[in-house]
């Protein structure tokens, strides 16, 4: 597996990814209505594709296949961090997260804050993060519970 910069090349697969893996495996967490306005089955989502072009953005690959992204946005803010489906629990997100964790040391951030799913709180809490408060969010029309959670780096 290794890891590389985003490119505008890769916005099709990464859709993919993001729609699979928001709609199975966040799925025990947030209802069939939250996941689809979450991650829309027509979805373009022009800003996301902006976000990812205009910050630090990484992908993981595995046999030329994209199997993760994460991002940051801004000064300490971990934006985005998804797996493949098919690759939880294979090391995939922490090797991003070990990544854009040092990016954000290179740069000087001595406090990382994410907003974090139901689903990914557990793995932030093992690498560090301690939740400042739970938030309720809306999007697309639906209301979703995640958590502000941080990060201070040594």
């Amino acid at each position: 597996m290794n890891l590389r910069k985003y490119r505008s090349g890769d916005w099709g697969e990464v859709v993919k990814l993001f729609y699979e893996t928001v709609h199975f495996v966040n799925s025990a967490d947030y209802t069939k209505k939250q996941l689809d306005a979450w991650v829309p089955k027509d979805m373009s989502l022009p800003a996301l594709e902006n976000r990812l072009l205009n910050n630090y953005t990484v992908v993981a690959e595995n046999n030329d296949i994209i199997v993760g992204f994460g991002n940051v946005k801004g000064t300490g803010y971990f934006d985005c961090l998804y797996t493949h489906k098919d690759y939880q629990g294979r090391g995939v997100a922490t090797l991003i997260a070990d990544d854009i964790e040092k990016y954000f040391y290179n740069q000087g951030v001595q406090i990382i804050t994410t907003d974090s799913s139901i689903t990914a709180k557990p793995f932030f809490e093992k690498r560090g993060y301690i939740v400042l408060q739970e938030q309720s969010v809306e999007c697309r029309g639906q209301l979703f519970t995640n958590l502000k959670m941080q990060k201070k780096l040594a």
